[in-house]
C-alpha cells in the first residue's frame, strides 16, 4: 500500500509541475471593449463606432469589407458588403473563417469537425487617439499566417504597435484552405472575369481589403498613400503574392515579409488526378471532388465518383460544390519574378524548423503525456540547422537577389530573429526544443500570441530582455512604415540598419541585449551553398537519413526540383531509394 501511495504522490507532483513548467508569467488578458462616442467614423458602407483599448488606442473590430461569400458567392471574387445607415457597433471581432480546430484557434483538434463561419470577411483597425484634422498617419496592413488554412486576424492585437509607433494598423480575415484556394474547370466556366477564374479567392479577398483601405482609412487617421503590407509565414507568402499581382499595384507602397516565400503550383498539380500523366497533388481539385462526391453519398467509391464527374455538366458540378457543407469541404485536410517595385523587408528566424520538429512525435516524446523531450538531440539540431538555413536561403537571400536584379530595383532590408531566452530547467529545455522558432517574433510586435499557448516563453527572468528587443523591433517596423527605411528605428536610437546588396551584404540580427542585442553582420546563404555543405558534412553518415534530408531540402512537395541533382543523389549512395518515396522522411 505504501508503494502505491508513493507512486501516486510522484505522479501528482509531476502533474502539478506539468501545469507550471510552461512558465510563471501568464500573459495579460485583453478586456472587452465598450462603444465610445469619440470613435464614430464613416465608411463607404456606413458609420461605425469602436472602443478604447486598455492602452488608450482606438480599436474598431469586425468591420465587414466584403459580403459573405456564401451560396452562389462561394468560390467567387468578393463583393461589396451591404450598406447600413445606423452606426454599426464594432467592438467585437468578426467570426473566424472556416477551418479545422487547431492550437492557434484554442479549440482541441478532434473536438468538432470545423470551426468558423463563411461570413467572415471582416477587418480590425487600431489607431492612436487623434483629431481627424491632424496629418494622416502611415498604415500597416497585417496578413496573418497559418498555412493559409488556419488562423485569423483577430488573434493579433495591434493596439500597442499603433500607439507606440504612431501608425494605423489594419488586420484582416481572408478565406482559408479549400474555400480560399481552389481551381476547377467547373468554377472557371462560370467566372465573371479572369481574376475570379484564377482560383486564388483568398488573394482576391486581400485585394478587396486593400481597396477598402484605400477608400476608408483616412476616416481612421490613416494615409492611403503610405500603406505597408506585413505578414508572417503564409501571410508573408501572401505579401509576396500581392507584390507579384498586377491587381494589387498602387494599393500599397512597402512590404515586410516575415518567414514567407513565393511558391506556386502548376495548373496540372492543382487540378489533375494524382494518377494522371501529368499528376496532380494529393489535394488537387479533381481529388477533392472525388472525395466530396463519396462523402455526400453520390458515389460509392473513387471509380464511380470519377465516372459521375465525367457525366455531370460543369454547371451541375459547380452547383454541387457550392451546396456542400463546410465540414465536408474541410474533411479531406483532416484526414491527411516580376514584382511591384516597393521597398521590402525580408526575414527568417534562426531556428524556423524547430517549431515543426517540436510538434512531431517522431522527434519529440512527452513524459507523462506532457513534458517534452527531444529523442535524438544530435539529429534534431542537424535537421533544424539544414531546414532553417534552406528557409533563409530561399525565402530571404535568393528573393532579395531576384528583386535586386531587376531594373530600378527597390531597397531591400534583411534580418534574422535570434531570440531564444525561453525557459530552461529540469522540466523543459525550450531553447533546445524551440530556440528562435518559426513565428515566435510575433509576440514582440503584438500582444502575446504564442505565449498564450506556451507561457514558458515569458518568464520574470527574461522580461527585461524581451521588452528591450520588442521595443527595438517595433521601432524598426515603425520607421519602415513611416519612411520606407528602418534606419535607426522610429526615433533614431538604435544601430543603423542598412539596405542589403550583393556588393555589401547586410543582415540585421535581432536578439536580447544579453545575447548581443541588435546589430548587422555580413551573411548570405544559397541553396547551392547548403547543397555543398550537405555533401561534405562528416556529421551526416551514409544511409537513408542523409538521402531523405537531401530529398526534403532539394525536392520539395510542390514538385519543384530546381536544386535536386541526380548525380549528387547517386554520389551520396542513395540509388537504392526512390526520391519521391523519401519525401518528408527526414522531418
Amino acid at each position: 500500500m505504501a508503494r502505491w501511495l508513493l507512486i501516486l504522490g510522484c505522479l501528482l507532483v509531476v502533474s502539478g509541475v506539468s501545469m507550471q513548467w510552461l512558465g510563471d508569467e501568464a500573459p495579460e488578458e485583453v478586456p472587452e471593449l465598450e462603444p465610445a462616442p469619440a470613435t464614430v467614423r464613416v465608411t463607404t458602407a456606413g458609420p461605425v463606432v469602436g472602443g478604447v483599448a486598455a492602452s488608450g488606442a482606438y480599436a474598431w473590430l469586425g468591420i465587414p469589407y466584403a459580403a459573405a461569400p456564401v451560396g452562389e458567392r462561394r468560390w467567387r471574387a468578393p463583393h461589396l458588403p451591404e450598406p447600413w445607415s445606423e452606426p454599426r457597433v464594432s467592438v467585437t471581432h468578426g467570426d473566424v473563417c472556416p477551418q479545422l480546430p487547431s492550437l492557434l484557434s484554442g479549440v482541441d483538434a478532434g473536438s468538432r469537425p470545423s470551426i468558423g463561419n463563411e461570413d467572415c470577411l471582416t477587418l480590425d483597425v487600431y489607431a492612436p487617439p487623434r483629431p481627424l484634422d491632424e496629418p494622416l498617419l502611415p498604415v500597416m496592413f497585417w496578413i496573418h499566417g497559418g498555412g493559409n488554412s488556419i488562423g485569423s486576424g483577430s488573434s493579433y492585437d495591434a493596439s500597442r504597435l499603433a500607439l507606440e509607433q504612431n501608425v494605423v494598423v489594419v488586420s484582416i480575415n481572408y478565406r482559408l484552405g479549400f474555400l480560399g484556394w481552389l481551381g476547377h474547370e467547373a468554377l472557371r466556366a462560370g467566372a465573371e472575369n479572369p481574376a475570379e477564374a484564377s482560383g486564388n479567392f483568398a488573394l482576391l479577398d486581400m485585394i478587396r481589403a486593400l481597396h477598402w483601405t484605400q477608400n476608408n482609412i483616412a476616416s481612421f487617421a490613416g494615409d492611403p498613400d503610405r500603406v505597408t503590407l506585413f505578414g508572417e509565414s503564409a501571410g508573408g507568402r501572401n505579401v509576396m503574392g500581392l507584390l507579384a499581382s498586377p491587381l494589387a499595384g498602387g494599393l500599397f507602397h512597402r512590404a515586410i515579409v516575415q518567414s514567407g516565400s513565393i511558391a506556386t503550383f502548376t495548373e496540372e498539380r492543382a487540378e489533375h488526378y494524382r494518377d494522371a500523366p501529368e499528376p496532380g497533388a494529393a489535394f488537387s481539385s479533381a481529388e477533392l471532388l472525388v472525395d466530396w462526391l463519396q462523402a455526400e453519398g453520390r458515389a460509392r467509391d473513387r471509380d464511380a465518383a470519377r465516372r459521375l464527374v465525367e457525366d455531370l455538366s460543369g454547371d451541375a458540378l459547380a452547383t454541387f460544390m457550392r451546396s456542400l457543407p463546410v465540414e465536408t469541404i474541410l474533411a479531406p485536410a483532416a484526414d491527411s519574378g516580376g514584382m511591384y517595385r516597393a521597398p521590402q523587408l525580408l526575414r527568417s528566424n534562426r531556428d524556423e524548423m524547430k517549431l515543426f520538429l517540436a510538434l512531431n512525435p517522431d522527434h519529440v516524446k512527452r513524459w507523462f503525456g506532457v513534458l517534452p523531450r527531444v529523442r535524438d538531440p544530435r539529429r534534431y539540431e542537424l535537421l533544424a540547422s539544414y531546414h532553417s538555413d534552406r528557409w533563409k536561403a530561399l525565402a530571404v537571400d535568393e528573393v532579395a537577389a531576384r528583386v535586386q536584379a531587376a531594373p530600378d530595383a527597390p531597397p531591400v532590408y534583411l534580418y534574422r530573429f535570434d531570440w531564444d531566452d525561453s525557459r530552461d530547467d529540469l522540466w523543459v529545455d525550450l531553447p533546445t526544443l524551440l530556440g528562435a522558432a518559426h513565428g515566435l517574433e510575433l509576440d514582440f510586435l503584438f500582444r502575446p500570441v504564442f505565449s498564450r499557448l506556451l507561457p514558458g516563453l515569458q518568464t520574470e527572468e527574461n522580461a527585461a530582455g524581451r521588452e528591450a528587443l520588442g521595443k527595438a523591433m517595433r521601432s524598426y517596423w515603425g520607421a519602415f512604415a513611416h519612411t520606407g527605411d528602418p534606419g535607426r528605428g522610429h526615433g533614431g536610437s538604435y544601430p543603423l540598419w542598412s539596405a542589403h546588396s550583393a556588393e555589401a551584404p547586410s543582415l540585421m540580427l535581432l536578439d536580447s541585449p544579453d545575447d548581443g542585442g541588435v546589430g548587422t553582420v555580413r551573411q548570405t546563404l544559397s541553396a547551392e551553398g547548403i547543397r555543398q555543405r550537405l555533401i561534405a558534412d562528416p556529421a551526416l553518415e551514409p544511409g537513408r537519413f542523409r538521402c531523405a534530408l537531401y530529398v526534403d531540402l532539394f525536392l520539395d512537395n510542390s514538385g519543384n526540383a530546381d536544386f535536386f541533382s541526380r548525380r549528387d543523389y547517386r554520389d551520396l549512395g542513395c540509388e537504392g531509394f526512390l526520391p519521391w518515396a523519401l519525401l518528408g522522411g527526414s522531418v
